[in-house]
């Protein structure tokens, strides 16, 4: 018998080849602009030929993340089976893991059948990133069969992003298997990762099971950190019942009826779902472990982002709005300054935390988390009372005639994605290369909850088009489960900071114009 390779092989003979893919191999290597690289590549777009494939699957492997990860956005457009065919070579090798993680991703967001046999092997695959699409993969293809692999990588793999993905695919196995499913979920519930504490508690909502309610509430009473605020509203979506923010009122309704209890039923829960849906929206954790403006979150590894770029110089418009807010002073710069000293000396002493300060670049404070103890909440109020708008229109008028010495112009851009990386932890090109290549990637300390604040649209950077950037950041965030407030200030269009913390698990607020 063949095996698939040869079979593969001999579908692969030469033909006439789509004279797009042609011209790509004339001239991609001759080619050292990044930017035309990344051009070059998405003009294969929409092409139905393996021969994209073929041309693409080496430069998976670049060195410039930017080119590797346009390479994996158009592999995973390939639009039929014929296209795919040079891919399924590499499934089944199992290797090099540079080309198989994305292979395995996009086969995943693809739903790409032909693909199911030969990836079931990779639930095993030493690399994470490997494992962590191959179990998403038979998630999203319903593959019931892995059923027994995706619970084993829920409770047991040893990198928690992996468990947060053999999670999410329960969810989509879990018709007729609740009862397999339920004991990863409840393992879940007292991981060590905070990632994977709210994926469990986000897949109870879903896999509804009166054993689950002991435990909520438990977690509820004796754990801490960001999960606290995702319990509640899982508890009303298991229930039906709406007993507030507090837990020790659930405790004693628990002890007083789990002996006769029943779940009500889906369709009951469906007809009331918008009315829950509002009351989880109104609620706020009892613990808060730090607040910034005006958001609150029981979060104790907390990162705040900060723009400095040159129109933070400018003036709010709706100073009325701001003079009853309790500023007295309606520079941007000064009013966030104030915010941010005002959260940093409100911060719990359990707390760990930083700050960066963005415009063309990066600026921060500390590299990693530190705890929010006196001396480093001193150092922290230093640092903000010093920071200034870099550039502005001041620098510009000195820059037109010529002073460029000290106007800095250039640095007082908006560069939006290095900023919302740095908070999430990626700070060097070595690490960005990383997590293009495996979503399983570790980035060191990011912390759980970042706060984001902005005055404008970006203007510089790696990406610039805030669509990019939403795309970039959901990427890096879907395993990772980082919450990010975004808080705005400014007259500029807002939606895509809403859109930042709606898809990121964050809230928004429009401090004013």
């Amino acid at each position: 018998m063949w095996s698939i390779s040869l079979l593969l092989l001999s579908l692969l003979v030469p033909q006439q080849g789509d004279p797009t893919v042609k011209d790509f191999k004339r001239y991609f290597k001759k080619t050292k602009d990044p930017i035309q690289r990344v051009e070059f590549i998405h003009s294969l777009e929409d092409i139905d030929d393996a021969g994209v494939a073929t041309v693409l699957l080496p430069v998976l492997k670049d060195k410039d993340p930017a080119v590797a990860d346009a390479a994996a956005a158009v592999i995973g457009q390939l639009p039929s089976e014929s296209s795919r065919q040079p891919l399924l070579i590499i499934v089944e090798k199992g290797k090099p893991s540079e080309q198989l993680g994305p292979i395995l991703r996009a086969a995943s967001k693809g739903k790409w059948l032909e693909f199911l046999p030969l990836l079931r092997p990779h639930l095993e695959h030493k690399e994470a990133g490997v494992r962590l699409w191959a179990v998403r993969a038979v998630g999203n293809m319903r593959d019931g069969d892995s059923l027994p692999h995706v619970i084993t990588l829920a409770s047991a793999d040893d990198n928690p992003l992996v468990r947060v993905a053999a999670i999410e695919s329960l969810v989509q196995l879990r018709a007729g298997h609740t009862e397999e499913c339920l004991p990863p979920l409840l393992t879940a519930l007292t991981d060590e990762h905070t990632s994977v504490q709210v994926a469990g508690v986000l897949a109870l909502r879903l896999i509804r099971h009166r054993d689950a309610i002991a435990p909520l509430v438990d977690l509820w009473q004796t754990g801490e950190g960001l999960v606290l605020q995702h319990i509640y509203p899982t508890l009303m979506e298991i229930t039906d019942m709406q007993y507030g923010a507090d837990p020790e009122q659930w405790q004693r309704w628990w002890s007083r009826v789990s002996a006769d209890f029943v779940i009500p039923s889906d369709e009951k829960m469906a007809e009331r779902r918008d009315e829950r849906a509002k009351t989880a929206a109104l609620y706020v954790p009892k613990e808060s472990s730090a607040s910034f403006a005006g958001i609150t979150t029981p979060s104790r590894e907390v990162v705040f982002v900060i723009d400095v770029s040159g129109s933070m110089e400018d003036s709010v418009l709706e100073r009325d709005k701001f003079r009853e807010a309790g500023h007295q002073r309606f520079e941007k710069m000064e009013i966030i300054k104030k915010e941010l000293s005002t959260a940093i000396e409100g911060l719990e002493g359990h707390v760990r935390f930083t700050v960066h300060s963005f415009a063309t670049g990066v600026h921060s404070w500390r590299d990693s988390l530190v705890p929010a103890n006196a001396l480093n909440k001193k150092s922290a109020l230093e640092f903000v009372r010093k920071l200034k708008p870099i550039g502005g229109a001041a620098a510009k008028e000195r820059a037109s005639v010529g002073l460029k010495g000290s106007a800095n112009v250039d640095a007082g851009r908006t560069n939006t994605h290095a900023a919302l990386m740095a908070g999430l932890g990626v700070t060097d090109e070595k690490t960005l290369l990383a997590v293009t290549r495996s979503s399983a990637a570790d980035v060191g300390e990011q912390g759980d909850t970042m706060f984001f604040f902005s005055d404008g649209l970006p203007t510089v950077g790696e990406l610039v088009d805030t669509d990019e950037i939403l795309a970039a950041i959901n990427k890096f965030n879907e395993f990772r489960r980082i919450s990010i407030h975004a808080i705005a200030i400014g007259d500029f269009k807002k939606t895509w900071m809403r859109n930042l913390a709606l898809q990121n698990g964050g809230q928004f607020v429009d401090l004013g114009r």
